[in-house]
């Protein structure tokens, strides 16, 4: 129900956005949202990496070092939470998350705002975008902030429950964006509407992270003097899972904020469309996965290696499945929908959306393979994504005198595909006993790479 509402932002807000405002203010829109995407550069890997470790002293592990799969299965008394070692992340984590808030503020009003400069002339009110800007700056400081009490939840597998009441949020900041883009459709009566919402899920995860599990988190908070040797600890995986992030995601959410410096504002628009759409797919596919990391970081405590196979197999799969579906229907229906609704924005090429989907149909394999990988808390993902990253800059570099944009997602295929994907998978098999390929994907991700193939060809005999 909660990433249904992902779908209905999609489907709901999306066309009106389109219908309502002019390309100048589009663009604005989406480049508020790819840079507001941008703060989990910031971040670093500590949110994946406190997620692991809570989730580790929450199973009862004694410290938060890598687990072996020589490990004896854990008895009930030594599954119990580690309040001590409770207590020591949670310190660590809110001297993190203080630090790397002033980072997030510095950073979006400096390199942020300089961003802004170009575009915000197409606006259609510039004041009223300099002012949806600042708007945008202090309210993403406070939701930074916030995200340690998610950590928190999550950690401790409370992902059903802050979905249950995330439905009725999202429906809540959808419904009201609605009525704007309906009645009052400036961007920034849209900001205004957007950005309260996003208080109030940072509110929501406070509350629930104050009230869930008898209140363990009250126990855990406490103040306690700073451990130079936890902080060691989890900065060793994190500042790899940053690298990481900065050369993946982070790369292709710049690839927005450059683009928008130089095209003119059609294409521009065109291209943060198509951007914004596949993200939005992609986050949804997320769901069946990411909601289970907790899980996984359980059964490695426990090494039940035979239900974890089972639970990332369902989890690959159905994300598989969400991914190219949601794929699919785009890129055949998106050019009806954009005259239906007499959008001033063009879509970007069906030869350009096939390029970007298998782009982040790769991505989303290997990123799948290595977070199985990262639940034994050994971090190899800034091997994968540095070097598939420096692939994927110079391949895009040396076409994009050749092919203009088409560059992009061609260096995001070069990199994908000639490193990232086949490397996570080889750790991640590893991981898992010695697994196969075959034996793991024939009916994971096979059916779904030939479904691709298929359309791809149908897309190119068809021009």
């Amino acid at each position: 129900m909660s990433y249904s509402t992902k779908a209905l932002a999609l489907f709901g807000v999306l066309p009106l956005v389109l219908k309502q405002f002019a390309p100048g203010d589009v663009v604005l829109w989406y480049l508020f949202s790819t840079i507001i995407s941008l703060q989990s550069i910031v971040d670093f890997g500590f949110r994946q990496t406190f997620l692991r470790v809570i989730s580790y002293a929450f199973g009862g592990a004694k410290d938060i070092e890598l687990f072996g799969s020589n490990q004896k299965e854990k008895t009930d008394e030594e599954l119990e939470p580690n309040i001590a070692l409770l207590t020591d992340i949670v310190s660590t984590m809110k001297y993190i998350y203080v630090r790397l808030t002033l980072v997030v503020f510095i950073l979006m009003s400096i390199f942020g705002t300089w961003a802004f400069i170009k575009p915000v002339k197409d606006a259609a009110n510039p004041t009223q975008a300099w002012i949806c800007w600042i708007i945008v700056i202090l309210v993403s400081c406070i939701s930074f902030y916030g995200k340690l009490y998610m950590n928190f939840l999550e950690g401790l597998f409370k992902i059903a429950l802050v979905r249950r009441v995330d439905t009725f949020t999202s429906l809540g900041g959808i419904l009201t964006s609605i009525f704007v883009l309906l009645f009052a459709p400036t961007l920034i009566n849209l900001i205004i509407v957007n950005q309260f919402w996003v208080l109030i899920v940072m509110l929501r995860d406070w509350h629930l992270c104050r009230t869930t599990e008898n209140k363990l988190y009250q126990k855990v908070s406490v103040n306690v003097p700073f451990n130079k040797e936890m902080f060691n600890k989890i900065w060793s995986p994190a500042w790899r899972s940053g690298l990481s992030g900065f050369m993946s995601v982070g790369l292709t959410n710049l690839t927005g904020v450059v683009y928008a410096q130089f095209g003119n504002t059609s294409s521009i628009a065109s291209y943060l469309l198509a951007l914004r759409i596949i993200n939005q797919i992609r986050d949804i596919s997320m769901a069946p996965f990411y909601s289970k990391l907790p899980v996984l970081a359980m059964l490695r405590v426990k090494n039940d290696t035979e239900t974890l196979i089972k639970v990332i197999k369902r989890g690959m799969f159905l994300s598989h499945m969400i991914f190219v579906t949601g794929f699919l229907a785009v890129g055949i229906s998106s050019d009806y929908l954009l005259g239906l609704i007499h959008s001033d924005v063009q879509f970007v090429s069906k030869d350009l959306w096939l390029l970007i989907g298998i782009a982040f149909f790769i991505h989303r394999f290997g990123g799948m393979h290595i977070q199985v990988y990262l639940s034994t808390n050994h971090v190899i993902s800034h091997i994968a994504d540095g070097v598939s990253g420096g692939i994927y800059i110079i391949t895009s570099l040396l076409l994009s005198s050749y092919v203009g944009v088409y560059a992009i997602p061609i260096g995001m295929i070069a990199g994908y595909l000639g490193f990232y994907a086949w490397y996570s998978a080889l750790f991640s098999y590893k991981s898992l006993g010695g697994i196969s390929f075959w034996q793991f994907e024939k009916k994971v991700s096979i059916p779904f790479i030939m479904i691709l193939a298929i359309f791809s060809i149908l897309t190119l005999a068809l021009g």
